[in-house]
C-alpha cells in the first residue's frame, strides 16, 4: 500500500512539473489514489465488521470464543481473497488455433480459383508484375 501512494505521489509530481505526460496518465494517477483511498476505507470497514461480530457473540461464547470467531471470519475473508488472485493470476491456456476449413488436398484447387479471379480483376496489374519478373529473370541469366 505504501509503494502504490508513493508511485502516485511520484507520478503526480512528474504530471505537475513537466506537462509532457497527457490527460490520460492524469486519469490514471487520480484513478490509483481512488484504489488507493477506498482500499484503506475497505480495510475499515471490515475490521468494523469484525468488531461488531465481536460484540454480537461476546455474550454467548465469551471473550474467548469471540476471539477466535472474529479470527475465524477474517481468515476465511482472507482465504476468499487468496483463492480469486490466484484464479486472476492463473496462467490461461491458449486458444488452439482453428482447424483449417478445407482439405489439404483441395488447397491447390482453392489457390488456382483465387488467382484466377485476382487476375480477372486486375489484369492490367497482373500482366505488368509477369513482364518485370520476366524481364529481371532474363536480364539476371546474362550476367
Amino acid at each position: 500500500m505504501d509503494a502504490l501512494l508513493r508511485a502516485a505521489t511520484i507520478a503526480f509530481a512528474e504530471i505537475a512539473t513537466g506537462n509532457r505526460i497527457g490527460v490520460a496518465a492524469r486519469r490514471m494517477t487520480a484513478a490509483a489514489w481512488c484504489a488507493a483511498i477506498a482500499s484503506a476505507f475497505a480495510t475499515a470497514s471490515a475490521g468494523c465488521g469484525v468488531a461488531a461480530l465481536w460484540i454480537f457473540v461476546l455474550p454467548d461464547v465469551g471473550p474467548v470464543g469471540a476471539a477466535l470467531i472474529a479470527a475465524a471470519a477474517l481468515l476465511v475473508l482472507c482465504l476468499t481473497l487468496l483463492a480469486i488472485v490466484g484464479a486472476l493470476l492463473r496462467r490461461r491456456q491458449p486458444a488452439p488455433p482453428p482447424a483449417a476449413v478445407v482439405p489439404v488436398a483441395a488447397i491447390p484447387v482453392v489457390l488456382i480459383a483465387e488467382a484466377a479471379r485476382l487476375f480477372d480483376e486486375n489484369k492490367a496489374a497482373a500482366l505488368l508484375a509477369a513482364l518485370l519478373a520476366g524481364v529481371t529473370a532474363g536480364t539476371r541469366d546474362r550476367k
